[in-house]
């Protein structure tokens, strides 16, 4: 893939996001971000003309705050960034993102509720999945694709309780455990969710997640929503 050069926000930059930045009542300036924005270390592209034009599509036909918009955008948000899972770990990059390319996205999908909450769609990342509005996506794609093969990542964002309590638990970056987890998930109702996903993260306080394999973990799932219902 050819494309721009991804950056990443310093931590200094960080200060730029105050209350009225997270209200939407306030823009940064190109001007006043640019002393914070540096290369990523290894020089990674991504086409964000595509991503642009995706994230304009999807802003501009879903309603706000409907989450709808995020199986909308994945799997543009995972194809449109040339990057590895370490790339992917450094929160300054989804922080440039969310900050400087696509706040708009940000407070489309995400509704103002507190100071905290919202800042941490902005400026979370890191080893929590589910914080950052757009490290989300592309984590719960490359976690949940096989090749060009998105339809599981699809199912998941269908289900929004499905996407809460797998992705903010800490199985969430084991992918056996996560395609496991995920796909006996996808069709029960939030209930059932709710109460199997904890009982497996309890589960594995007396096992060794990366000795499980996919359908070790299927295994396990399945005797627990057995017992559930």
């Amino acid at each position: 893939m050819t494309g721009e050069l991804l950056k990443r926000l310093t931590e200094d930059g960080q200060r730029l996001v105050g209350e009225q930045f997270l209200r939407g009542e306030v823009k940064v300036t190109s001007e006043e971000v640019a002393e914070f924005v540096e290369p990523l270390p290894s020089e990674p592209t991504g086409d964000l003309e595509a991503l642009d034009q995706a994230v304009d599509t999807v802003v501009s036909t879903h309603a706000q705050f409907d989450t709808d918009i995020d199986g909308a955008l994945v799997k543009d948000v995972h194809q449109c960034l040339d990057i590895t899972r370490r790339v992917a770990g450094d929160p300054g990059l989804w922080h440039w993102l969310a900050v400087v390319r696509y706040p708009h996205f940000v407070r489309h999908r995400w509704e103002y509720t507190s100071e905290e909450a919202m800042r941490e769609k902005f400026l979370g990342a890191g080893s929590d999945l589910y914080s950052n509005a757009i490290h989300r996506l592309w984590w719960i794609a490359e976690l949940t694709h096989d090749g060009d093969d998105y339809s599981l990542t699809h199912d998941v964002f269908d289900n929004q309780t499905l996407v809460n309590k797998v992705f903010d638990r800490w199985f969430a970056r084991y992918r056996p455990a996560v395609v496991g987890v995920c796909d006996e998930l996808a069709d029960e109702p939030s209930w059932v969710i709710d109460e199997t996903t904890r009982r497996f993260n309890h589960a594995l306080t007396n096992v060794q997640l990366e000795a499980l394999t996919e359908s070790e973990v299927r295994e396990v799932v399945g005797r627990i929503v057995d017992d559930v219902r």
